[in-house]
Order: structure tokens, then sequence, then C-alpha cells
């Protein structure tokens, strides 16, 4: 009897993952707006009674898809507070290149990017606040390091900076249709933006292209 409810569970789960995941895929194509359960139902090939026995509505659905983005940088937050690398500064490139090869290979990141971008209900402080909290995090780290030039010492208002400069490289990836292109667009970014936030000693150890160059 045990085992049988323990199996009922996990076929729950395995179907609420389904659902999510036809979600990603989805709002991914056709933005918030333009997704629909039908839609998302067809993709999961679930019925519809299984799409709204996990997710009351379509809302409950894009936060779930939002919750892949948040438990991401949740984790990246956990870490930074685990064993001291060499350069916090690296750290924080080198999650961008994270987050960018998840966004590229699944399409549930990708959605909640486009949550968080597009006009609509998660277009609000509360969608990156935890991105915002994990780059404050490393950023707090890499000042107590002695990392960062003087001008670059509030880690909330550098992180409000560098996310919202990421936001606005995948934005502008997303409507020139060149998301093929988004590391050596990240690593555009840095080369712009590390020599105004890392002082010229840090800057001339870091590795800014994307790991596979």
């Amino acid at each position: 009897m045990t085992q049988d409810r323990g199996d009922r569970a996990e076929r729950r789960e395995q179907t609420a993952l389904r659902i999510i995941e036809a979600a990603g895929v989805v709002i991914d194509r056709e933005g918030y707006a333009g997704a629909s359960i039908p839609e998302i139902q067809r993709v999961a090939g679930v019925s519809r009674g299984a799409v709204y026995h996990h997710f009351e509505s379509k809302q409950a659905v894009g936060d779930a898809v939002l919750q892949r983005q948040r438990v991401f940088f949740e984790q990246v937050a956990q870490d930074s507070a685990g064993p001291v690398p060499d350069l916090w500064s690296q750290v924080l490139v080198d999650v961008s290149y994270r987050y960018t090869a998840g966004i590229l290979d699944d399409p549930v990141l990708r959605a909640a990017v486009r949550l968080s971008i597009e006009p609509g209900p998660y277009l609000t402080r509360d969608s990156y606040q935890a991105p915002l909290e994990a780059v404050a995090a490393i950023l707090t780290s890499a000042r107590e390091a002695g990392e960062l030039q003087d001008h670059a010492a509030n880690p909330d208002e550098a992180a409000r900076t560098l996310v919202g400069c990421y936001s606005g490289v995948q934005l502008l990836a997303l409507a020139l249709t060149e998301r093929d292109q988004l590391h050596a667009q990240v690593a555009a970014m840095w080369r712009m933006m590390m020599p105004g936030l890392a002082r010229p000693e840090v800057l001339a150890r870091l590795r800014l292209d994307p790991p596979a160059s």
C-alpha cells in the first residue's frame, strides 16, 4: 500500500513536470499572453483535467515556470556562502555563462526570461528579486575581498546595473532572433562592463569569454 502511494505520488510529480516543461515551450514561443491552456495541454500530452488538477489557472502555470529561475538563483546565492574562490569576480562571470547555457538548453528557463521582460503580470520587482539578491551576494563577497573599484562599492546598486544590462542583452537577442549568439553577446557585455567594476589587477586575471572559448 505504501509503495502504491509512492508510485502515485511520483506519477503526479512527473505529470506536473511535463505540464511545466510544455508551458515553457509554449510561453517561450508565444509569450504569456499568447499561451493557452489547451496548447500547453496538447504539448504536454495530458488531459485538461490533469492540467487543472495541478494548476488552477494559467497564472499558476506561469508561477511554476518562473520558479525554475528562482531556484537557479537561490542556488547561486547559497553557493556564494561556500568555499572562498580565487576571485569572486570570476564567479560572477561564470554564473552569467551558466545561466546563459541554461537558457539555451532549457525552454522553461527561456520562458521565465520571457515572462520577466514582457509586459504582463510578471513584469514586476518580484520576478527579478532572486537574480538581484544572488548577484548582490557575489558582489558583496567581491567587495569584501577588495576586488571592486571604489565607485562600485554598493553591491545592490551594482547588481541592479548588471542584471539590467544582462536583461537588455536577453531582450535584444529575443527581438533579433539571435539567441544562438547569446554567449558572444554576454562576452561583449563583460568586456565593456567589467573594466568599470573590477580593480585593474583583478581585471587582468579574469577570463571574460565563455568557458568553451
